[in-house]
């Protein structure tokens, strides 16, 4: 596709032309809910590293910190006017509604551990961040828990890069195997979650 292949093109370059820094700035703005896709950007960011002075360490630590800064970008926007605009939200269509609500009570049933286990899930994996603001979850354990799940993901999706570069192919195919199965069993937990909520509210009828 050629609209991949320019955007591509030009990760590559700003990594290759701003270094460290255009690890930061690309990696940064994902975690910051800009509709970058890591599973784009990250295996690209590692195959960049051998073809550039980076080096896979200092890349994949800055990636980590990237994460973490782009992730407290979206805290504070929860936290100080995100659960305003959830509610606007919701009130746009009823399956948005219930999809906000299964990812809250989630979160506010596992915390810190929802916080962790949604970075290495298409989809939650940045917006987990806005849900944390909007809960006011303890600074503290949001970065700790972010940081185990941002270095787990990052370290995969980068190595994928820089090990399998020479085969695009394999790395998408890798890739579109693990978001297939996430998206089946986020479908069954969903399903779950509102065929018991509809159940309850008979019961209670």
């Amino acid at each position: 596709m050629p609209s991949l292949s320019h955007f591509v093109t030009f990760m590559m370059s700003l990594v290759g032309q701003l270094g460290y820094f255009g690890v930061f700035l690309v990696i940064g703005l994902e975690y910051a809910c800009f509709p970058i896709p890591s599973e784009i950007v990250l295996p690209f960011v590692g195959m960049s590293i051998p073809q550039t002075s980076l080096s896979f360490l200092p890349a994949f630590i800055v990636s980590i910190i990237a994460g973490l800064a782009g992730s407290l970008a979206c805290y504070l926007v929860g936290l100080w006017g995100g659960a305003q605009f959830l509610n606007k939200l919701s009130k746009k269509s009823s399956q948005l509604q219930n999809a906000l609500d299964i990812f809250n009570d989630w979160f506010c049933k596992y915390g810190r551990w929802a916080v962790l286990f949604s970075r290495v899930i298409p989809l939650t994996r940045t917006y987990i961040s806005l849900f944390a603001g909007v809960n006011r979850m303890s600074l503290f354990d949001f970065f700790l828990y972010s940081a185990t799940g941002i270095a787990l993901w990052n370290l995969v999706l980068m190595s994928l890069g820089f090990y399998l570069g020479h085969n695009w192919a394999l790395i998408e195919g890798i890739l579109n195997t693990y978001s297939h199965i996430i998206l089946i069993l986020l479908g069954i937990v969903a399903a779950a979650y509102i065929g018991l909520k509809c159940f309850k509210s008979r019961s209670k009828a």
